[in-house]
């Protein structure tokens, strides 16, 4: 176990000192393998790294990143905003609802929490504060409804857990509406009576009225975006085509939408071709790291020993996903969630298996739960998207709004472990 040791304290030093994980988990394994002395090990590292990378569906994550870099430059986080506040503006909270709403529309197209932030925050938190809404309630709603970005698919961290696990990833988007339904469902629910009681809203503050005329045009404005989720989704779940397919679906239907906006030209291609290589490149290298760093553990029999010592610790099944969660609970405020899942998922994954847990419906419940990573400080990235969207606001007035929402967040986790057909019945 020497190795072990020398790769796991090397792992948590060079996460202290802020060393790109990347370079955290390839340091950590080479200095594993030569502490175990097995030198013919190392061979085997550039056939690992080829594999890693090699896999068919692998393809699907920088085409869904591009998809999200040319989506960005479209304008149709904002055609989406106002086409939404037409059908529930009228509501109590109707336009912080809209936001939510907004978001899980916008992340069925984005896959990622911060870039739904971005886009929606860009339009919504500035409007909502231009018509009473608090600045704690204002950039909490759209920071806590972008992380539905991780949940509705397609979702990167969900792609790469499937990737890890050797899970279906059709399975895990099929398995990410129910619980996408919900907390949308409890948030809207939270808003409504929230603002019904006066938080978080001026008490004079207007509601405007649409006209049904002006609510049918709204369909034009959503339209677009409506057909190209349809489309990437809706073929998958279909069976159409598989989510590497799809996701080059979405990037041809994505040119298209900016081409027909208006908004495609040569510089914003490029810029969304350089943003989505570095962002493509980050992730290969994490799971090329992450790969390197579990084939020492399994050399080491690491998973193995770690599910052994915890059947024989005694407690319940219950118990040991209840401290589960709770470490990622804790490892979500210092790391990036496809870092954690990454690093983590060789390890935790034998165990989740031995302990009877479905693996899908576990996904589920992790990606919700890894939700407060990216709203919750010192790293959570969404609260500071939000606060850039809002000049004058204190990342203490973020934070504040979006505790309640991180409570719904935690009650979704208790239904879907209360009733975990909630995910997995759509897909058996």
């Amino acid at each position: 176990m020497t190795g072990g040791v020398v790769a796991l304290i090397l792992l948590l030093g060079f996460v202290f000192f802020a060393v790109p994980i990347g370079f955290a988990l390839s340091g950590a394994t080479l200095a594993g393998l030569l502490a175990f002395g097995d030198a013919g090990a190392l061979t085997a590292l550039s056939n690992i790294s080829w594999g890693a990378t090699s896999e068919f569906v692998l393809t699907a994550v920088p085409l869904f990143i591009l998809m999200s870099e040319i989506i960005s430059f479209t304008g149709i986080g904002r055609d989406l905003f106002l086409a939404i506040e037409r059908w529930l503006g009228r509501l109590p909270g109707g336009l912080a609802m809209t936001g939510v709403v907004a978001c899980a529309a916008f992340g069925a197209v984005a896959g990622t929490g911060v870039g739904v932030a971005a886009v929606i925050g860009g339009v919504a938190i500035p409007e909502m504060v231009r018509r009473g809404y608090t600045r704690e309630m204002s950039t909490g709603t759209v920071a806590a409804s972008s992380a539905l970005g991780m949940i509705i698919p397609p979702s990167l961290p969900l792609i790469l857990y499937g990737v890890v696990t050797e899970t279906p990833i059709a399975d895990l988007f099929l398995a990410g509406l129910v619980p996408g339904a919900l907390i949308i469902a409890a948030f809207c629910l939270y808003i409504m009576v929230a603002v019904s009681l006066g938080h978080g809203i001026e008490p004079d503050a207007p509601r405007p009225r649409f006209t049904w005329a002006e609510r049918l045009a709204s369909i034009r404005l959503a339209g677009p975006t409506v057909v190209l989720i349809v489309a990437v989704i809706g073929s998958i779940y279909a069976g159409i085509a598989t989510p590497t397919e799809a996701a080059a679906v979405g990037v041809i239907g994505a040119l298209l939408l900016a081409a027909v906006s208006g908004k495609l030209s040569w510089p914003a291609f490029r810029t969304a071709l350089v943003n989505a290589t570095r962002t493509s490149c980050m992730v290969m290298f994490v799971l090329i790291g992450a790969m390197l760093f579990g084939y020492l553990l399994g050399l080491l029999r690491v998973p193995q020993g770690l599910s052994d010592w915890v059947l024989h610790m005694g407690l319940s099944r219950w118990a040991v996903f209840a401290l589960l969660m709770a470490a990622y609970f804790v490892l979500g405020m210092f790391l990036e969630v496809t870092s954690i899942i990454l690093i983590t998922m060789p390890i935790v994954y034998p165990t989740i298996i031995k302990l009877g847990f479905d693996p899908v419906w576990f996904a589920m419940v992790l990606i919700v739960n890894m939700s407060f990573a990216v709203i919750t400080p010192p790293v959570g990235l969404c609260l500071y998207v939000a606060k850039s969207c809002l000049p004058g606001t204190s990342i203490s007035q973020v934070v504040r709004g979006t505790l309640p929402f991180m409570g719904l967040l935690a009650a979704v986790i208790v239904v879907l472990c209360l009733f975990p057909e909630l995910v997995t019945g759509f897909i058996r």
